[in-house]
């Protein structure tokens, strides 16, 4: 099928009027100007091992829900759905477990339920199975962490299968989709420290997009890629989760590349979730509101489709 000359005239004319519509920010400036939420796009997020990949990003799926009330699915075979939990109600309520009372945790935990479904890491998945998932509820974004921790296979042409369908379906389904992965062993290595005469000398530098375990595939085929990294021996650093942003595909509906040794920085806080510059943008504090969760069937005949042209 053709697309037809009425949605491009549409599209020209809203980009020379101003009217192409933004990415979601969370009103932190030092955020907002390299990278937003944006609802059907594919994310790759690359990370050495225990660099916080899973914690930074649920954190910033929560100040999306609590500021537009966005939906998530997450599969992480590395951690368990407790911990996570556990770890965003800290985030939004500002406090540890053990200074909540009871009736406080179950109340957060209630409207953390709400806005987050995690798939049971008791097995691990294939991709379809994942996306049957996913299918099945109408989700802002969902997560896939690791996609080493898949049932899979492991050729260059296997990626390719995989982030062809990824690509597909995330522009049919208008859902956001991010992939957490690892870099190769390579970049861990005494080749990837800071060199001598850098600020950071003799710590282990974060890994290039070019360096994700199957190659420069994974960057081609997605939106942004961004690359999370700590300095956990620094005696300075290491309460920071620095951010490096190394694409941003539509730069037109907000965001671009962080610059070299600059990247985004978010302060520990003690681990009552992240700021920036002093600043947490979970300041909207409010008791949660908790519809009644209804059982809700999946739709599958659209993945039906999609799994005869993957092979999964």
């Amino acid at each position: 099928m053709l697309v037809g000359k009425d949605e491009i005239n549409q599209y020209l004319d809203d980009f020379k009027n101003g009217r192409i519509v933004q990415g979601k920010g969370i009103g932190v400036k030092q955020v907002d100007d390299y990278f937003r939420f944006k609802q059907g796009s594919f994310n790759m997020i690359l990370g050495h091992d225990n660099m916080g990949k899973t914690y930074w990003r649920t954190w910033y799926y929560l100040v999306l829900s609590v500021l537009y009330d966005y939906r998530w699915c997450i599969w992480t075979g590395e951690n368990k759905a407790g911990q996570v939990v556990r770890d965003l109600i800290t985030f939004y309520s500002g406090k540890r477990l053990k200074d909540l009372s009871e009736s406080e945790i179950y109340r957060y935990k209630d409207q953390i339920l709400h806005w987050f479904s995690f798939v049971d890491n008791k097995k691990t998945y294939k991709y379809s199975e994942l996306l049957k998932i996913f299918e099945a509820d109408n989700y802002n974004g969902c997560l896939i962490d690791p996609y080493t921790g898949l049932d899979r296979k492991y050729g260059h042409s296997d990626n390719y299968d995989f982030l062809n369908c990824t690509r597909e379906w995330v522009n049919k389904q208008n859902k956001t989709i991010d992939v957490c992965t690892h870099p190769s062993s390579a970049s861990g290595r005494n080749q990837g420290m800071f060199p001598s005469g850098h600020v950071w000398e003799g710590h282990l530098k974060e890994p290039y997009k070019a360096d994700v375990e199957g190659g420069k595939p994974f960057a081609n085929r997605c939106d942004d890629f961004y690359i999370i990294h700590r300095l956990p021996k620094h005696p300075e650093m290491k309460t920071y989760t620095l951010v490096h942003v190394d694409k941003i595909k539509e730069t037109e509906t907000g965001g671009q590349q962080t610059q070299k040794d600059l990247p985004v920085m978010f302060e520990f806080n003690n681990g009552l979730g992240f700021t920036i510059e002093g600043i947490n943008p979970i300041s909207k504090k409010f008791e949660p509101k908790v519809e009644p969760k209804q059982e809700i069937k999946a739709n599958l005949d659209f993945l039906d489709e999609l799994n005869k042209d993957c092979p999964f």
